[in-house]
């Protein structure tokens, strides 16, 4: 299933859920952001639901309000006994990350295939 929201593009494919910020705060109002966020942790509770996909190829940067966003999500997979990861990130997504020190947290791969290989490795 995919799903185009404003902030998220969602893609569903059971056990990992595939979640693409479309761009950073300053294009959207802050109330959507919330609302957008909201409706994709509760995706979390059906449970076929049980990885995250970050995929970052739309975005070369995301402020604090999309990080903390997507940061709620990468907790919720953990929180619901899956696995959460980045992929497909540029440059300077990647010197976020590292800045920001998400990427210990939780790893990045190159492209979408390699994130989803290490997730049926881990499952």
């Amino acid at each position: 299933m995919v799903e185009n929201l404003e902030i998220f593009g969602i893609e569903q494919a059971a056990p990992n859920l595939v979640v693409i910020p479309q761009g950073s705060t300053m294009q959207f109002q802050y109330s959507n952001v919330q609302v957008e966020s909201n409706k994709v942790l509760r995706l979390f509770d059906a449970p076929e639901v049980k990885n995250v996909i970050i995929d970052l190829s739309e975005v070369n940067y995301l402020d604090s309000i999309i990080i903390g966003a997507i940061i709620r999500l990468l907790q919720r997979a953990k929180q619901t006994g899956g696995h959460a990861v980045f992929c497909n990130a540029c440059d300077n997504m990647q010197n976020i990350l590292k800045c920001i020190k998400v990427g210990t947290l939780w790893p990045l791969y190159d492209s979408r295939e390699a994130a989803i290989t290490a997730l049926n490795e881990n499952s």
